[in-house]
């Protein structure tokens, strides 16, 4: 079993506007890939989600991951 990544605020600044789905949920959750697709096909990833038409690809803001963030901290 691998250790859980923490990010820091500055590290989700520094992805730019938008990262990946997968990145977006092992933030916010600390979940691995599959699981990740999971949150992000069932609509339950409690962010904005916009999915890549015609492929498997979600991005996420990082605005939105930014702000989970901050309402997780209160």
């Amino acid at each position: 079993m691998t250790a859980q990544r923490v990010w820091t605020r500055e590290q989700v600044e520094a992805l730019g506007v938008r990262t990946d789905g997968v990145t977006a949920m092992s933030i916010l959750y600390g979940v691995a890939r599959s699981k990740a697709y999971d949150l992000l096909r069932s609509g339950n990833a409690g962010v904005k989600v916009i999915r890549v038409p015609g492929t498997n690809r979600y991005v996420v803001p990082t605005s939105a991951i930014l702000r989970a963030l901050d309402e997780l901290e209160g």
